[in-house]
């Protein structure tokens, strides 16, 4: 069910009644000339709905604003900080706790997200709820390695390609051509180098490391229906069976 299709009488019965409250969050940035801006979202948006049938589950509507300084170079990019996602976070869950939910799921596309979402996810848990979050991407990747992907590459273009491909043009995808900033220090991802077999962090603008804006094992070029339909899939049932046992979890 959709908190926002239900009346005040409605959501105090259901809020009250054990119910996961599931918020899709992403982001509003680019994804390279070939993807839409609004891929971070959408995303979990539409992984909320596969999941929107099942009992006690709530769905929020999705937040689309997150933490993206690294890409405001690039038009169309909105970045509201860390500090301003979790004051968002904050108001959401103090809100629907005082009306009685306890149990939260943030599904996350974006990775800048993350320390604002799992600081509002522990004091969630110090006021006696608790807070899970899943990021789609790395969720898959663990599931099946050929889903390993990046930013803007084959795995999110396609996931992007089977929701609606009116949100892809595989036209506008460029070859990717990643800056190293010295000899040894070569472009892994779009804020971090490879160096002596290890992975070290220099957040930079995207540009300075990806100037086609997106970074990953495989081009966008590859991307395809099929491969959305599968990934959007494998996480879909995941986050079912993992619902189902997550309503289990006793609260302090």
């Amino acid at each position: 069910m959709y908190l926002e299709e239900l009346t005040t009488s409605q959501a105090k019965k259901v809020l009250n009644d054990n119910a996961i409250i599931v918020i899709p969050i992403g982001s509003i940035e680019q994804h390279g000339n070939q993807c839409a801006l609004g891929t971070d979202y959408i995303i979990p948006r539409y992984l909320g709905e596969q999941i929107s049938h099942m009992e006690k589950v709530v769905i929020l509507p999705a937040i689309p604003y997150g933490v993206c300084p690294y890409h405001l170079n690039f038009a169309g990019s909105i970045d509201i900080g860390y500090e301003g996602l979790k004051v968002v976070l904050e108001g959401i869950t103090r809100s629907l706790m005082k009306h009685g939910a306890k149990r939260f799921l943030i599904l996350n596309g974006h990775g800048g997200n993350s320390p604002a979402i799992e600081k509002v996810a522990l004091e969630v848990y110090q006021k006696g709820g608790v807070c899970a979050l899943i990021d789609w991407w790395s969720l898959v990747a663990k599931l099946d390695s050929k889903f390993v992907g990046g930013h803007g590459d084959i795995l999110e273009t396609s996931a992007m390609m089977a929701i609606d491909e009116k949100y892809v043009d595989l036209s506008l995808a460029e070859d990717i051509t990643p800056i190293n900033p010295t000899e040894k220090l070569k472009a892994s991802y779009i804020q971090a180098v490879s160096f002596n077999g290890g992975i070290v962090k220099i957040p930079r603008n995207t540009e300075e490391i990806a100037p086609q804006g997106w970074f990953g094992p495989i081009s966008p070029k590859e991307s395809s229906v099929e491969f959305g339909r599968e990934a959007l899939k494998c996480a879909a049932e995941f986050i079912e069976e993992f619902i189902e046992e997550y309503k289990k979890m006793e609260l302090r």
